[in-house]
């Protein structure tokens, strides 16, 4: 169970000495300060381990291009996104690891799913 939040500590370094300040975060704009605080602690775990599952499918995939000796390589990650430079005769395959080390990264209870565009460049792939 969560703990309620009776306020806010503000530390203030002034050039002579450290200044302490609480707040009653139930009132007025320390409100905010609560809510925001609230919603971080609940949302970075949420998103630490989005990007821990989208480091281990980045490596799984870099060695699945490699292990096949394919001409396609991994250049960008972009929040949830892989972005890799691929050569139009591996195209289907590489598609199909792209898709398969994505989904397999780590198992959850609910379903990884992966949505995968191609285009000539980055602009007609979006």
């Amino acid at each position: 169970a969560a703990l309620p939040c009776m306020g806010v500590f503000s530390a203030i370094r002034s050039p002579n000495d450290l200044m302490v300040k609480f707040f009653d975060a139930n009132s007025g704009k320390y409100l905010l300060i609560r809510s925001f605080g609230e919603r971080i602690a609940l949302n970075t775990p949420i998103q630490g381990s989005a990007a821990d599952i989208i480091k281990i499918a980045m490596v799984k995939v870099y060695g699945r291009l490699k292990e096949n000796n394919m001409k396609s390589r991994l250049i960008l990650q972009v929040h949830d996104e892989l972005i890799i430079e691929t050569h139009v005769d591996e195209k289907e395959e590489v598609i199909n690891i792209l898709k398969e080390c994505m989904e397999t990264a780590v198992t959850l209870k609910v379903p990884l799913k992966v949505d995968i565009s191609t285009g000539k460049n980055w602009y007609e792939v979006k």
